[in-house]
């Protein structure tokens, strides 16, 4: 009898951890891994417009003056850069999710194949703004 005692407190202890687990389960349970927190240091379109596209592109990609028919005047820019085929070669200016198949990147890193000269005109792009569009356009190059 007391070993049938001794089992019932036993079973009553562990309850609590069995519907833990079972729970846990149910709902996915713990991979052991934490969840994907979103990338804050991922700029955002704005960002890049502010700190890139007005200042070092727009006089030559503006509403007067959109060389190759480009405009990267603020409001204007997502419509003319994401899912646009580029007039100069076989890619997308943009193509979301994929910066090294985006021409903007060849173009502002001057890569081999690229028609005309690398942009912008003027001063290169710092390292850490081509790295703001590359994460961006990785990012899916949302229009925010």
């Amino acid at each position: 009898m007391r070993n049938t005692e001794a089992r019932g407190r036993s079973l009553r202890s562990a309850l609590p951890l069995v519907i833990t687990v079972l729970a846990a389960a149910a709902c996915g349970g713990d991979s052991g891994t934490e969840p994907e927190e979103p990338d804050l240091d991922v700029a955002t379109l704005s960002e890049i417009q502010t700190d890139v596209f007005t200042p070092s592109c727009a006089s030559h990609h503006g509403p007067s003056s959109a060389a190759g028919g480009l405009n990267l005047t603020a409001g204007a820019s997502y419509a003319n850069l994401v899912n646009v085929p580029s007039t100069q070669v076989a890619l997308n200016r943009v193509t979301p999710g994929d910066a090294e198949n985006s021409y903007l990147v060849h173009k502002i890193e001057g890569r081999d194949g690229i028609e005309g000269q690398p942009m912008p005109v003027g001063p290169s792009l710092t390292n850490e703004q081509i790295a703001a569009i590359k994460q961006w356009i990785n990012a899916g190059a949302p229009n925010n």
